[in-house]
């Protein structure tokens, strides 16, 4: 990620080092093991046996809770006369919302050009209807004709900061200023933060969720559960057929997915399963697949080996 020329990180740790996120040999590990043999004077021991991978079953998510219902349980949102940033956010006792998404709510009368600075992508919605997105590249977006009162919505999502450089201080994310409909600013937001940390989803009961209906609301969460009999392994999640968005594995954020690639699997390790009954949820925001998958090889895009 760079400041000048924003780029965020895919969710794997997997960096080229010589073991793999999962702790698995690579082409270079067996390169420098075979330098160290050569200098020590002495037989290297064997390498430590490697963690055993499970290909489980795919799970289909039965149950489902659409963003738009899902904000009825979540309390009186933050009301505001202008758009205040993620950091800023009168929340978590005084200290700013510092990940996750945010959602803009505001009321408008008429059509135009919307515009605004985004950090670091927001899905535009008239009342429940995706219209498009902002991000650092697009700033305008065209909000169709309307008629009466409509609300005007935007789900940012904060997608990482940069970890270094003289501005490291200086990020912001959400609504960066004013939100602007025909050069005109817009007033008097309503602003939920939307941080998905486990106590976010402990006000989802059971009896908040619906079946899945054969055509979900967007964007949605989507409840599922992995069944485990035997001692957990590590696996690899795979989302084909999902377009963008986040997994939670027993309360645990695994991560982002996103179908651009190149990364294509989550690494979904051991420990963070139990025997028994493991629930996930996805947070999706624009199109769901029919079902998880899950693998024992990961896939991370274009490799390239050593020789």
């Amino acid at each position: 990620m760079h400041f000048h020329d924003y780029k965020s990180d895919v969710t794997s740790y997997d960096y080229d080092a010589v073991l793999t996120e999962a702790g698995d040999y690579t082409a270079k590990y067996m390169k420098l093991r075979d330098f160290f043999g050569s200098i020590s004077g002495i037989p290297l021991p064997p390498p430590p046996d490697l963690l055993p991978k499970m290909s489980y079953e795919p799970i289909t998510p039965v149950l489902y809770l659409s963003l738009w219902d899902a904000l009825k349980y979540m309390g009186e949102p933050i009301k505001s006369e202008k758009p205040i940033n993620m950091e800023n956010l009168p929340v978590n006792g005084g200290n700013g919302q510092s990940f996750g998404y945010i959602l803009y709510e505001t009321s408008i009368t008429s059509s135009g050009v919307l515009s605004g600075r985004v950090r670091d992508r927001g899905q535009v919605f008239v009342n429940t209807v995706s219209i498009g997105f902002l991000d650092y590249k697009t700033t305008k977006i065209a909000v169709p004709l309307i008629q009466g009162y409509t609300v005007l919505r935007i789900l940012v999502e904060n997608r990482g900061r940069v970890n270094y450089g003289e501005n490291i201080d200086d990020q912001r994310k959400g609504l960066i200023g004013n939100l602007y409909l025909n050069d005109s600013p817009l007033k008097k937001f309503r602003i939920y933060s939307l941080d998905m940390k486990k106590s976010f989803f402990q006000r989802f009961g059971l009896d908040k969720w619906s079946s899945l209906p054969e055509t979900p609301t967007l964007p949605a969460f989507f409840l599922g559960s992995l069944s485990i009999s035997s001692t957990p392994c590590d696996t690899f999640l795979k989302l084909e057929g999902w377009e963008k968005g986040v997994v939670f594995v027993n309360g645990q954020n695994l991560g982002r997915y996103w179908n651009i690639g190149p990364q294509k699997t989550l690494y979904l390790p051991g420990p963070w399963l139990s025997s028994g009954i493991n629930q996930v949820i996805i947070f999706e925001e624009t199109m769901a697949g029919p079902a998880l998958q899950f693998t024992e090889t990961p896939h991370l895009g274009r490799n390239q080996y050593i020789k």
